[in-house]
Parts: structure tokens; C-alpha cells; sequence
């Protein structure tokens, strides 16, 4: 498994994820993804990572865009 792909899982079907996390979907599978920080008026936490949008869901933050 990729590096980028580890950690927490969104609840498969609802897409829930605990806390302030979103959950990050993968584009070959629009029903899983990973939990990351939320993305929050365009920024991140951390200066390290980036906001990323996605089709389907809220913009997350991330080393790297899925």
C-alpha cells in the first residue's frame, strides 16, 4: 500500500470521519478514502501540507492530493 494511502478510513457508504477530519476520497474509488484535517477557508494547519479539492466531498489537507 502507498504511503499516501494509510491511515484512518472514512466510514464506507456515509463517508464519516471523527472530529474536524474530512474524509479524503480516492479518485479510482469514489466510495473510500482516508481521513484528513479539514481544509478551512482555504488553509491548512500546517504549512507543510496542502488544501486539496475533490469532486465529491469537502477540501482536505494533505502532503499530497489523491
Amino acid at each position: 500500500m502507498e504511503t499516501r494511502r494509510q491511515g484512518l478510513a472514512c466510514v464506507t457508504g456515509t463517508g464519516y470521519c471523527p472530529g474536524t477530519t474530512t474524509c479524503a476520497y480516492f479518485p479510482d474509488d469514489p466510495n473510500e478514502g482516508l481521513c484528513r484535517p479539514s481544509c478551512v477557508n482555504g488553509t491548512c494547519q500546517f504549512t507543510t501540507q496542502t488544501c486539496c479539492t475533490q469532486p465529491n466531498g469537502a477540501p482536505y489537507c494533505n502532503s499530497v492530493c489523491f
